[in-house]
C-alpha cells in the first residue's frame, strides 16, 4: 500500500465531500464544503474512508452514476504522485466499473496499480456479511452484496448539478482539465494558472493552455 501523504483525506472530510457530491448522508457531523473538491482524490480516498455499509453503498451508487465523468488517467497520475490509496479496494471498484460498463476499457490503465490483499480484510467495520460481495472478494476484501438503490442513497441529479461545481462542470465541459479549471475558479475567481494547476493536480502546461479561454467563458 502507498504511504500516506499530505493529500490523504480524513474520514470527516470525506463525509463532507460525499454529501456535497450527492450521497444522501444525514449526520450532525456533516459540514458544508468550502473549497474545491478533487473528484479523483475523492475516488482514491474512498478506498480507505468507507467506514459504514451505508457510506460504502452510497459511494458505489455515486461512482456508478457519475463514474463516466471521472478521469482514469488523472487517477493514475495521482497514484504515481504517491497519493494514498488501498490497491485491493481499488480493485473492487474497478470490478464494478467492468460489471456495469462504466468506461471499463479506460479503467484498464489502472490494472498495474491493483493488488489483491494477502489476507481477508473487511471493507467496513461491523459484523461480517452472510453473503459476500463477489467483486470485492476477488481482492480478498470482505463486503456486503450491496443492492445499489439510487433512490435511497443518492440525491436527485438536478440538485447535484445545481449545487456541485465539480460534477456539473465535468458534465458540461467533457475535458477533465477544463472542468477542473472552471470549478476551481468558481471557488477562487482570482486564482492564477499556477495556483489552479497545483491545486487540481493537472499538468501545468495543459492548465496554462486552457486557462484564459475557460476564465473568459465563465
Amino acid at each position: 500500500m502507498n504511504l500516506k501523504n499530505s493529500s490523504s483525506e480524513t474520514p470527516e472530510t470525506f463525509l463532507n465531500q460525499a454529501r456535497y457530491l450527492g450521497i444522501a448522508i444525514e449526520s450532525s457531523g456533516i459540514h458544508p464544503v468550502e473549497n474545491f473538491v478533487d473528484l479523483e482524490k475523492f475516488f482514491l480516498a474512498a478506498t480507505y474512508c468507507l467506514n459504514s455499509s451505508r457510506i460504502a453503498e452510497g459511494f458505489l451508487c455515486c461512482v456508478l452514476k457519475y463514474g463516466h465523468l471521472l478521469s482514469p488517467s488523472k487517477v493514475r497520475r495521482l497514484i504515481r504522485m504517491k497519493t494514498h490509496y488501498d490497491p485491493a479496494v481499488l480493485g473492487g471498484f474497478i470490478s464494478y466499473f467492468e460489471k456495469y460498463g462504466v468506461n471499463d476499457k479506460q479503467w484498464k490503465i489502472l490494472k498495474p496499480f491493483i493488488k489483491k490483499s494477502k489476507e481477508e480484510k473487511p471493507l467496513v467495520a461491523g459484523p461480517s456479511p452472510s453473503k459476500r460481495n463477489p467483486y470485492f472478494m476477488k481482492y480478498n476484501i470482505v463486503a456486503h452484496s450491496f443492492k445499489l438503490d439510487n433512490d435511497k442513497f443518492l440525491m436527485p441529479t438536478s440538485y447535484v448539478y445545481k449545487n456541485c461545481h465539480e460534477l456539473k462542470n465535468r458534465a458540461l465541459f467533457g475535458s477533465s482539465v477544463n472542468a477542473d479549471v472552471a470549478s476551481y475558479l468558481a471557488w477562487h475567481p482570482e486564482a492564477t494558472p499556477y495556483e489552479v494547476s497545483k491545486a487540481t493536480c493537472n499538468h501545468k502546461a495543459r492548465v496554462f493552455e486552457v486557462f484564459q479561454d475557460v476564465k473568459t467563458a465563465l
